[in-house]
């Protein structure tokens, strides 16, 4: 009887062997087939959001030597570029680049280099000083003329990085250069503020440029001492060259290789980005294997652990199924996110950029003071500001960048807000008299109070009206009110003026005052409207 026993437990021990082996092996296949899927997947969001980024950047890059054109055929710059009336008219262009991207800095140069004027936000002055090694690089620029715009990778004394600089040539009436424009960013700051577009973990940006001069990498271990060379260790690495090489030669590419590092494994994306029919950037998104498998590893891990006993294999099936079925989602979700921004930047930026164009053009031609043209090319202005304004509020709302806490004045802010406004005569603006310097993103908190302000000049209309901002502070925190004489908020919109798409107004997103909510949330602050009168309060930590 004892044998007998014995050799059933062994029959059972043998089937329970035998069933845990295989419902491993089913786990070991279905964790294949789950990981295969996600990679794809990845892959395919990471193809969207390379394509959307770079034309993105491509728009903006357009844009603001758009904005330079313009500024070196007035002509005040061509006569001369260092008179007041010129500094005045550089200080307005920049003022709009930056609103178009964070800007170092405008410089204005003679036929010598030297800088005759200059408009920046906070660094020192270099007028008078000359600026060295610049025409060396504009001659090294390839497949250019000597009157096309040239984009560069510059090192200056204003950051601990290379910095972006774009540079357009001044000619005078008789057709001879006469001096140089230049603007420049700080690569990081220009870059990053793309690369968040979309609300996806563990990835990082890769940036350099035409050159292989490094803009952007994570981790430095893998190249030469010389900072600015594109020079991996691992150029013997078939994989990663024949990508680079597809890069290189305009098209988008996708490989999955290995470096000696912290990052290891990864999944890169990378895409030339063209600006005016040239490869200026070399861009790519990158996504460590490592971290889109480790939450399915362990969730598979714990479902092995409960299930080996039971048996029961259709949670693996099940699993599977809500793996792909949210992975599928989840690029769903960033497809539809990648189009729109795509579409906004490039496909609507780039024509409205064109009508501009042919405005200023218009109005030059028009020596005759023609009044129907003058007032006909006022309203193109004004549609186009418009429409810009809307893209912008997208644009805004889906950027979720991390934020770079410096310490600003909050009066000095509010007063870029409004210089970069267009206020009727109508509307008086009585800014604070007191100021208060905290740590906040500059960039991110001007688009809030550029928002606000807007809103409060479009409630106020053309009745005659007044817009009154005031500071007031505690040991913790600083308060910025902004009162204004237009309509009260009837009781059922202010309870939803911050929620996402809600809007009131013909022309508006209802993405505006959501921006400004997600950003003063980001900043642990807190925002409020109220009514009898109409008053938006920001208050932020110090």
């Amino acid at each position: 009887m004892k044998n007998k026993e014995l050799a059933w437990y062994g029959i059972i021990f043998a089937v329970i062997i035998s069933l845990v082996i295989a419902t491993i092996q089913i786990y070991s296949i279905e964790e294949q087939n789950i990981k295969t899927s996600i990679t794809e997947n990845q892959i395919e969001i990471q193809e969207v959001i390379a394509k959307s980024i770079a034309k993105n950047i491509s728009s903006e890059m357009e844009l603001i030597i758009f904005e330079l054109k313009n500024l070196s055929e007035t002509s005040q710059i061509q006569e001369d570029t260092g008179t007041a009336e010129s500094s005045k008219m550089i200080a307005g262009t920049f003022l709009r680049i930056n609103s178009i991207s964070p800007t170092a800095q405008i410089l204005a140069l003679d036929e010598e280099f030297i800088v005759l004027s200059q408009a920046s936000k906070n660094h020192e002055s270099f007028v008078g000083a000359k600026v060295k090694g610049l025409s060396e690089l504009i001659d090294l620029e390839t497949n250019s003329l000597d009157t096309d715009p040239k984009i560069l990778s510059i090192n200056t004394l204003l950051f601990d990085e290379p910095e972006i600089a774009i540079t357009y040539p001044i000619f005078n009436e008789a057709k001879e250069q006469t001096g140089t424009l230049l603007v420049t960013f700080a690569s990081s700051e220009f870059f990053k503020r793309h690369g968040n577009i979309y609300d996806v973990e563990s990835q990082f940006l890769t940036v350099t440029d035409e050159n292989h001069v490094r803009l952007i990498y994570p981790n430095n271990e893998n190249f030469e001492e010389n900072p600015l060379e594109y020079a991996p260790k691992y150029a013997d690495d078939p994989v990663l060259n024949a990508h680079i090489q597809l890069i290189s030669e305009g098209n988008i590419s996708t490989a999955i290789f290995s470096l000696d590092d912290d990052i290891g494994e990864r999944i890169s994306t990378g895409i030339p980005v063209t600006i005016n029919n040239k490869i200026e950037f070399l861009f790519a998104v990158v996504t460590p294997t490592q971290s889109i498998n480790k939450e399915i590893d362990e969730i598979i891990f714990v479902t092995q652990v409960q299930s080996i006993f039971l048996l029961l294999s259709t949670i693996v099936v099940l699993l599977a199924l809500l793996v792909k079925r949210s992975q599928s989602f989840k690029k769903e979700k960033l497809t539809v996110i990648g189009q729109l921004s795509s579409n906004i930047a490039h496909d609507i930026r780039n024509p409205l950029g064109t009508i501009k164009n042919a405005g200023v053009i218009i109005q030059k031609e028009n020596k005759g003071g023609n009044e129907v043209i003058s007032r006909e090319i006022d309203r193109i202005n004004l549609s186009v500001r418009r429409i810009s304004h809307q893209i912008e509020e997208v644009l805004n709302y889906v950027r979720t960048t991390p934020l770079i806490l410096k310490p600003h004045s909050v009066n000095q802010t509010i007063q870029e807000a409004i210089d970069t406004l267009t206020v009727p005569e109508n509307i008086t603006i009585k800014t604070p008299t007191n100021d208060v310097t905290i740590k906040f993103d500059h960039e991110k908190i001007l688009i809030v109070f550029v928002n606000i302000i807007l809103n409060a000049v479009q409630s106020i209309g053309k009745t005659k009206g007044e817009i009154t901002i005031t500071i007031n502070e505690t040991e913790t925190h600083a308060t910025i009110q902004f009162e204004n004489s237009g309509p009260n908020i009837p009781s059922k919109d202010l309870k939803r003026v911050f929620d996402t798409l809600y809007t009131t107004k013909l022309e508006g997103t209802g993405l505006g005052l959501s921006s400004c909510k997600n950003i003063i949330e980001q900043h642990k602050g807190e925002i409020s409207a109220s009514t009898k009168p109409v008053r938006f309060s920001i208050k932020l930590p110090k």
